[in-house]
């Protein structure tokens, strides 16, 4: 009775996480996961990251539930980051199904950013056992930003760097090193996203710029009397919509 009473509740999760997910893709929001060996400072990044009260804790699998807040980057940039359960050596299949439910975050996410603990004599074996789960869970081909958590631990050591991913960020939670350039990376990555667009937009196409700002980066506006000059990155889904819209913007300096 135990049993299936838990296995009730794990569906009412995984609704609840699917519903969650399809309106996160309506409204078209980049969404990046925190992955990573367990207590290698997940919970503490999301926290320095969003601001949010979330628990840390090295215990094992102190971040059953997953937790996600929205992020502001610059030019006026949004994205939901995502902390996900810690990733063990032979994790047991009954638990890769147990747990699947939260590590399906990192699948549904745009954007993976792998923390590691840097201070750890194990580093490498970490990072392996995580993306041999990743594997697991058929996740590959997304944009991998390394975290190399706990420098503060070792001051004198050597830049390490993880290979398998598109960015290494020497960092620390406890200090707040490498906030900024994961912040950049994370906007280099939006942008590479989406394509660059200029011109004019009329005065009657200004739902589109509001979905513009929503949902790509608008780097410049400026108001004319034959409509709205914009210079802009837009999703590429929305990318044709608005070119439809432009006129060639001869006043533009």
């Amino acid at each position: 009775t135990r049993i299936a009473c838990l296995k009730e509740e794990l569906d009412d999760v995984v609704r609840h996480r699917e519903l969650l997910r399809s309106q996160r893709s309506r409204s078209s929001r980049k969404v990046a996961a925190l992955v990573g060996y367990t207590s290698v400072g997940k919970s503490a990044w999301f926290r320095k990251l969003t601001g949010a009260d979330v628990l840390e804790d090295p215990k094992l699998f102190a971040t059953l539930d997953t937790t996600t807040r929205s992020i502001q980057l610059s030019g006026k940039q949004e994205l939901l980051l995502t902390d996900t359960v810690g990733f063990i050596r032979k994790l047991p299949h009954h638990l890769i199904e147990a747990f699947k439910s939260t590590l399906e975050e990192a699948r549904y996410a745009d954007i993976l950013i792998h923390v590691q603990d840097a201070s750890s004599p194990q580093m490498e074996t970490q990072q392996k056992v995580v993306y041999e789960t990743l594997n697991q869970l058929g996740i590959a081909g997304k944009p991998v930003i390394a975290l190399l958590n706990k420098q503060d631990l070792l001051p004198d050591a050597p830049g390490f760097r993880d290979f398998r991913a598109d960015y290494s960020i020497q960092a620390s939670a406890r200090t707040g090193q490498g906030m900024e350039k994961l912040k950049e990376a994370l906007e280099e990555v939006l942008r590479s996203q989406k394509q660059y667009l200029e011109g004019i937009l009329p005065y009657e196409c200004g739902g589109l710029l509001q979905t513009l700002r929503e949902q790509g980066e608008l780097l410049e506006e400026t108001y004319l009397p034959e409509g709205i000059g914009i210079c802009a990155y837009a999703p590429s889904e929305l990318y044709g919509k608005i070119l439809k819209n432009l006129k060639a913007w001869e006043n533009k300096e």
